[in-house]
């Protein structure tokens, strides 16, 4: 215990055949680790116990090597401080070894004892039983009870102050967390009932948190966890039977709970809920609404490179993500993980189970692209449009060496319309980003209710003629202003429009991409006007058989910046 509180996220290893000689495991990193193995032996070490100690270390070097592990340090951890002997003895052993090795004796030992006065207290002296008389002298002025009983009498109290409450209050708080070497414990006081929790908002040592009302009020307790091992040695236990319809969303999100470790996003029914919070601070409820939240696991988040390749090995799309460190079911079995790419779009989630044989489920979501840059939005809808047979996923770390392989792209039930609907935003996105390119504004992808109000078509189409391509087009009707010496006819012609304005709406802003060349080789006029510049407005129409225009953009010198 003295280990896990000095490194909140160590975690304690259950004596077993596979334990890799490991007793307490500190995370430093992304598979990196510091070890220690922690003996009793409190006298001069017998040939037996180096023994031991030697197999321990041979164990972790395999164990490791085995999961590709980097062991910063392993730590010979006991109550005994070592001799020159003993530190030669050490360092052959770690010579045999890619790791440093140390020694924590009985001074390491002593020193960590004086700084954690509440770890002594509670298991060699009487700290557990003081312990539980101060929660009940916290819980019983606070106007909660330990367990179901008679809440204290206002008239006990006649006397009683603000201040006098406050201060016995921020007492016995103080107390509370000096004495107890597992949780510590914050409340507040409230008239207005504590909001929904949402998954982030809070801090990753909270362990629980419960409210209650009393009388007009709401008292809410946070219990925090000292360290990971906190809730292994005083677990909060939570007993309950789960209502979720089968075949519902919430029934399918508790499959993968227990399956994968996958954290449901929906509240789920339950009925006669026990909750057994320290403290006393648990209760009973015959009906209850559950609402879990991710626990944060031990590492950091690391980078991946998903592709999507072709089956002659092309790659058609790439997306970066920041993977988060992967959360397992309680048997270990089963294991989720989700990551996203910088801008918040783009989800991707596995659901792994062990087997054998192994089996591996991937899952690509996308969310508001809205006020999103079409740079940011291209790679993840591209990745989702070829995300299909016969095509073939990688996925590899960027950076270091290239240690990858490929698989079939698995099975998906995205629907007709779904992919039809990624694929029009990214033609649209594709489009934009060409945009971009002839524009300072800064183009966002625009708020819409349906696909028809982005005008895809005039977008790709736009598109197409700022890379330099000649669209050939149909049309039916032209406004077209001529000179007023011009010959009148209405035999068909050609005629050329050049000159004409380019433009684009995205959202708001109207861009102006300079000027373009229309070309229709047949044409005939069918009614003329006169316009207010003295010239004549004439309507065209496409000649018998032929509706053919050609268009051109001027080029980048024709837009006026």
């Amino acid at each position: 215990m003295f280990l896990c509180r000095m490194n909140p996220a160590a975690f304690r290893v259950r004596p077993s055949q596979g334990d890799g000689g490991i007793d307490v495991c500190v995370p430093t990193g992304v598979n990196r680790f510091e070890v220690y193995q922690v003996k009793k032996f409190a006298s001069n070490l017998t040939s037996s116990q180096k023994t031991q100690v030697e197999k321990s270390h041979a164990r972790l070097r395999d164990f490791a090597g085995e999961r590709g592990w980097t062991i910063d340090n392993w730590y010979l951890t006991l109550p005994l401080d070592p001799t020159t002997e003993n530190l030669s003895w050490l360092a052959e052993i770690a010579a045999t070894g890619p790791f440093p090795c140390d020694w924590r004796g009985l001074s390491h030992v002593d020193g960590w004892a004086s700084n954690y006065k509440d770890v002594v207290d509670y298991y060699f002296n009487d700290g557990r039983e003081r312990l539980m008389e101060d929660l009940a002298r916290f819980t019983a002025i606070s106007g909660i009870p330990m367990s179901p009983g008679v809440l204290p009498s206002v008239e006990s109290f006649p006397t009683l102050a603000p201040s006098d409450v406050l201060n016995g209050l921020v007492r016995l708080r103080e107390t509370l967390n000096a004495r107890d070497p597992h949780y510590s414990y914050d409340f507040s006081v409230s008239g207005q009932p504590p909001p929904r929790p949402v998954s982030g908002d809070y801090p990753s040592t909270l362990a629980a948190r419960t409210a209650q009302q009393v009388g007009d009020s709401y008292v809410t307790f946070d219990v925090h966890a000292r360290c990971a091992e906190s809730l292994k040695e005083r677990p909060i236990k939570v007993t309950m039977t789960w209502m979720a319809q089968r075949g519902s969303v919430e029934h399918r999100e508790l499959e993968e709970f227990f399956t994968y470790g996958r954290t449901p996003e929906h509240p789920i029914q339950a009925r006669d809920v026990t909750v057994e919070m320290p403290g006393g601070l648990g209760g009973e409820s015959a009906l209850a609404q559950v609402l879990m939240s991710e626990a944060g696991e031990p590492g950091e988040p690391f980078e991946r490179r998903l592709s999507i390749l072709s089956p002659e090995d092309e790659v058609l799309a790439t997306i970066e993500l920041t993977m988060y460190p992967p959360v397992s079911n309680h048997d270990g079995t089963g294991q989720s993980n989700r990551g996203r790419d910088r801008s918040g779009f783009f989800e991707l989630e596995t659901l792994v189970l062990a087997g054998p044989p192994k089996q591996m489920t991937l899952r690509l979501r996308t969310e508001d692209p809205v006020g999103l840059r079409p740079d940011q939005l291209e790679p993840a809808l591209a990745v989702v449009d070829s995300f299909r047979l016969p095509n073939q996923i990688r996925l590899e770390a960027t950076r270091g060496p290239a240690r990858s392989t490929t698989h079939p792209v698995p099975a998906s039930d995205a629907s007709d319309d779904s992919r039809a609907t990624n694929r029009a935003l990214l033609a649209y996105v594709r489009a934009l980003i060409v945009i971009q390119r002839h524009t300072p504004v800064e183009l966002k992808f625009p708020e819409f209710e349906r696909l028809s109000e982005l005008n895809i078509a005039e977008a790709t189409a736009t598109a197409k003629l700022l890379n330099g391509e000649t669209l050939k087009r149909t049309w039916n009707t032209l406004q077209f202003h001529l000179n007023p010496e011009a010959a009148a006819t209405d035999e068909p012609r050609l005629f050329v429009a050049d000159q004409v304005p380019l433009s684009f709406n995205v959202g708001g802003d109207h861009i102006e991409l300079g000027r373009v060349r229309h070309i229709f080789e047949s044409a005939r006029i069918v009614s003329t006007e006169a316009a207010e510049d003295g010239q004549l407005l004439a309507t065209l129409q496409p000649g018998p058989g032929n509706d053919t225009v050609l268009s051109a953009w001027h080029g980048e010198a024709s837009i006026d910046h």
